[in-house]
């Protein structure tokens, strides 16, 4: 035999080579938790008393926890025990398992397919699915005719409502914006999910456009509301099992000291709470003064008061004053009107003044990196828009036209598609802005991302290329759909321990998992792995074959990898590890060489950290040190694409059992 030199001892220790591949698996571990059981048992005798025969079953259900979050991120552990009437475990039969009438919780990840194993054991897992509602998911398990239930409920699913104003007149002018979002458990918005607003007081309101529909991408549900009769109104908004309430006071407008009209050209606001105005613009403010009101004041802290200063006082006529704002600065001017012998008769008006002429626009997305969509899972990013005058201040009421410059062809979306810059500011946007929202496709974009240009209409005011800086506007906005696994890397630990009385050799080794954008995977993703001997050497006194006629490193004969020896030439085929050339001639003992212990055992599912990082070991026996390469897999699934990655390596051995050799020959022979 042809034999390495001493000199190689040391270079086989981490020997390995890495290869990728691609293929999915999930598997899942049943806890322990709220157990309930079903049918005659121990606690449970037959009628008419006896003890129980060996016939009959009952189903011993149990889940991990009795509350899960809503959003989804984690899963519930779901075990059924069969059992006779004796309380012996069943083994063989079939567990159904189902969620009721609830239409989006579903059972997975069912064990042996549902078939009980030697110790009547099924496990499965509880995902709560699209649908983020707080409620109760019922768990039916049936088998053999017995039927179990368990209760889990779904929690922690949030609304909260914001409001422009709470005071209102009677006369329905000066409406409020009221806004509801809705959010999961992980504080995520929650789209597409039904709001319901009901009223009561002795007030009363009214909504606009409806008292029901549905949140946007934002996880928002925004109406106006309007006063139509005096008196306290209480808001009560319902969605994802969940409630909030806004009180809103409405009063007599035709006897109050207020501002009842604002006049901007053509445009007539009764009762107003908030205006816009351009630069360009001369906005008549009225206030309505009943007697014995003689003079009003009014002030502002942007622009001036019929072509003079920051405040004026005008006098009454017919219970009547009113005073004209100019600016020549765009911002939000806060006004305030009074009457100087009773200053508690006083009231206030914003006024947002905004320029006239676009001269530049800039696109910002958030955030920049987006899952891909899978299913009724969707990755959303949040687009706006700025537009600006020659000066930088921003310029409202104008159409800012989105489009998508490149495309994966997976269906991403804009909408909508053309939005008009806030005149007022409110509703996260401030005055200039343009908001949109990006819904990403089934395909991953190329780590530049699917850009985004944004363009005032009917000017040339467009965002440029990236890179590209020839007028005042900023670049186009980039979204890098990612979130998809793009690749699991294998690390190795340089030592090696001892385990089981120094009998068999544990090394340190973990997996880190990394999406298409390079950004770690979410953490808890689970991580499927598996250990197989794919090649054995021959050899003595630690040392391993030169591949020869009849010596040196072979591929394991059991070539398709199923435990069993198939009787198609298996047993005794010969081929070489390194080049794959087949050589005749293998002894044939009727067993699979070698079998799949040697490769040595590795959990079967990992859990990532924040990191993307899992870590594990890799057991093995010290009789395949230096004599089995084996091959280490890992497989998992991030927003439904899946990665596998493999590593090769030649099973490493200690320095003190290997000079002097102390490890037996190799138990493998041609």
């Amino acid at each position: 035999m042809n034999k390495l030199g001493a000199s190689l001892i040391g270079s086989l220790l981490f020997a390995g080579a890495l290869a990728l591949t691609g293929c999915n698996s999930e598997t899942g571990t049943a806890g322990s938790g709220n157990v309930l059981s079903s049918g005659p048992g121990p606690n449970n005798p037959p009628p008419g008393g006896g003890n129980p025969g060996p016939t009959g079953t009952r189903i011993q259900l149990s889940v991990s926890a009795g509350q899960m979050p809503s959003a989804g991120a984690t899963t519930v552990d779901v075990s059924a025990v069969i059992l006779d009437a004796s309380g012996q475990t069943i083994a063989g039969d079939t567990v159904t398992f189902s969620t009721g009438t609830d239409p989006s919780a579903f059972i997975n990840n069912i064990s042996a397919g549902g078939v009980a194993d030697a110790n009547g054991l099924v496990t499965a897992k509880l995902n709560v699915g699209p649908d983020k509602t707080n409620r109760t998911v019922t768990i039916t398990a049936t088998a053999a005719g017995a039927t179990n239930l368990v209760p889990v409920q779904i929690v922690g699913s949030t609304i909260a409502m914001n409001t422009s104003g709470t005071t209102l007149p009677d006369t329905g002018a000066s409406p409020v914006t009221l806004t509801v979002t809705a959010k999961d458990s992980a504080n995520n918005p929650v789209s597409n999910a039904t709001v319901t607003l009901t009223k009561t007081g002795a007030g009363n309101v009214n909504f606009s456009p409806a008292a029901t529909g549905t949140t946007n991408g934002s996880g928002q549900f925004v109406v106006t509301v309007a006063g139509a009769t005096g008196g306290a109104v209480a808001v009560t908004a319902t969605a994802l099992g969940a409630t909030a309430v806004t009180n809103f006071t409405v009063t007599s407008a035709a006897a109050n000291f207020s501002i009842d009209q604002t006049t901007n050209g053509a445009v007539v606001t009764p009762n107003p709470t908030a205006v816009a105005m351009k630069t360009t613009d001369s906005l008549v403010v009225q206030v309505n003064a009943p007697p014995p009101a003689a003079s009003v004041t009014f002030v502002t802290t942007m622009g001036s008061w019929n072509g003079g200063g920051t405040s004026v006082n005008v006098g009454v006529a017919g219970g009547k004053a009113s005073a004209t704002l100019t600016a020549a600065q765009a911002g939000v001017a806060n006004i305030q009107v009074f009457d100087p012998a009773a200053t508690g008769n006083n009231d206030s008006l914003t006024v947002s003044i905004t320029a006239a002429v676009a001269a530049s626009i800039t696109l910002q997305a958030t955030p920049s990196v987006v899952a891909r969509s899978v299913g009724t899972t969707t990755g959303v990013s949040t687009l706006v828009a700025t537009v600006s005058d020659p000066s930088g201040q921003p310029v409202g009421d104008v159409p800012v036209a989105f489009s998508i410059v490149n495309p994966t062809g997976g269906g991403e979306t804009l909408s909508p598609v053309v939005s008009f810059t806030a005149s007022i500011a409110g509703g996260g946007l401030g005055l200039g802005q343009a908001r949109t929202t990006f819904t990403s496709g089934s395909l991953p974009s190329a780590a530049s991302g699917v850009q985004i240009r944004a363009s005032v209409l009917g000017t040339g005011v467009v965002t440029e290329a990236a890179g590209v800086n020839v007028t005042p506007s900023g670049n186009d906005a980039g979204i890098v759909i990612g979130g998809t696994a793009g690749s699991v890397a294998f690390g190795q630990a340089t030592a090696l321990t001892e385990a089981n009385n120094a009998t068999n050799y544990v090394l340190a080794m973990s997996v880190l998992v990394a999406d298409v954008n390079g950004s770690p995977a979410p953490a808890g993703t689970v991580v499927n792995l598996s250990a197989w001997p794919i090649a054995w050497s021959t050899g003595v006194a630690c040392l391993f074959d030169l591949d020869t006629a009849n010596t040196g490193t072979f591929r394991n004969e059991d070539a398709n990898e199923n435990l069993i020896l198939d009787n198609t030439p298996e047993d005794g085929t010969r081929v070489y590890y390194a080049n794959g050339n087949t050589v005749a001639g293998g002894r044939k003992d009727g067993q699979a060489t070698p079998t799949n212990s040697a490769g040595g055992i590795v959990p079967g599912t990992l859990t990532t950290d924040a990191n993307g990082v899992a870590t594990f070991n890799l057991t093995y026996g010290k009789t395949s040190a230096i004599w089995i390469v084996t091959r280490i897999r890992a497989r998992t699934v991030v927003q439904g694409t899946e990665a596998v990655s493999e590593i090769q390596f030649r099973l490493p051995a200690i320095q003190p059992d290997v000079q002097p050799c102390r490890l037996p020959d190799s138990p493998y022979f041609f």
